[in-house]
């Protein structure tokens, strides 16, 4: 995690060293009111920054797209007027602004604007959509602009970042504090403020998906000698794993990959029970066939579900 920060009345090396910490961007300073005087404040770790900005002045700022990250401006005192994805809106103490999608952005600060910036990378926010979701987002996350502060979950969790930040001392939070720091922030904003996917997390979930078990059990029924695993029959269906276990929990009580290895064991003992004990085919034959690979294992899963080994349904089955 880095802490920094700096003063400067040049407007030019403002300029410099603003970009290294957020993005590309133009910055014109008008003359005609306050002097420039820059100080910048941050602390930032992995997927996340928090940042203070007073400029003194009135300036002008052109931003290239936000492509890697989302920020949350919150004026602390004063305001801006900004310009983004064709719409506007003014930001101050009682309505901050929400930037997250590539596109040209301007703000205007007012002179004696003090803007505290919270800044969110785009990957652990899509990361956490996805989660929400249960499925992978088909489409750009996108939030709204404007973002009233009055009783505001985001707000509440960039005080919460300050805060925190504040009480660890010069070192820092701790990097698993830091990590539930980004996951709160990220939370609030996807949960707190309207978004393209607001309306898809607060659709009731949807029942147990008939497509999604019939591709499982196609899969399986393809290759019997080599079991799906979790992560591969999640990426078959389109789901996450964790929307997977949903929908087999309802339809089974049992998670996939169980189900299915039951599925494997009933057909052992079906084929079991059909074989001719005397025939050159052996319990070894069978549960390979079936992707029982170690036997050991295979022989107690088989006597806890039938009540008794694998051999013993053999010897036991009626002569052809």
């Amino acid at each position: 995690m880095l802490r920094g920060g700096f003063r400067t009345a040049d407007p030019d090396d403002a300029h410099e060293r603003t970009e290294a910490l957020m993005t590309g961007h133009r910055m014109a300073v008008r003359r005609d009111g306050a002097p420039f005087g820059a100080d910048v404040r941050w602390v930032a770790g992995e997927g996340l920054g928090l940042l203070r900005f007073s400029y003194g002045a009135a300036v002008e700022i052109r931003s290239h797209p936000l492509d890697a990250f989302a920020t949350v401006h919150l004026p602390v005192r004063g305001g801006f007027q900004a310009e983004h994805r064709g719409m506007r809106v003014r930001a101050d103490t009682a309505y901050g602004a929400v930037f997250s999608s590539s596109g040209p952005l301007t703000m205007r600060w007012d002179a004696g604007l003090d803007l505290l910036v919270l800044k969110i990378d785009r990957a652990d926010l899509e990361r956490e959509l996805a989660l929400l979701l249960g499925r992978t987002p088909d489409g750009p996350l996108t939030f709204d602009l404007e973002m009233p502060r009055v009783g505001g979950t985001v707000s509440g969790a960039a005080e919460l970042v300050r805060s925190t930040c504040a009480a660890a001392g010069p070192q820092g939070p701790p990097p698993r504090v830091w990590a539930a720091l980004k996951n709160a922030a990220a939370t609030a904003l996807l949960l707190g403020h309207p978004h393209s996917f607001t309306d898809a997390l607060r659709a009731p979930a949807p029942p147990a998906s008939s497509t999604v078990v019939r591709r499982v059990l196609d899969r399986a029924g393809e290759d019997p000698a080599r079991p799906p695993t979790a992560p591969e029959l999640a990426r078959l269906t389109g789901v996450s794993e964790r929307t997977l276990r949903t929908v087999f929990h309802a339809e089974f009580g049992v998670g996939p990959v169980t189900y299915l290895r039951r599925r494997r064991l009933d057909a052992v003992h079906r084929e079991l029970v059909d074989l001719d004990p005397a025939g050159p085919t052996t319990v070894a034959d069978v549960a390979h066939r079936h992707g029982f690979a170690h036997a050991g294992r295979f022989a107690a899963e088989y006597r806890a579900r039938f009540g008794e080994a694998p051999s013993t349904t053999l010897r036991c089955a009626p002569r052809m």
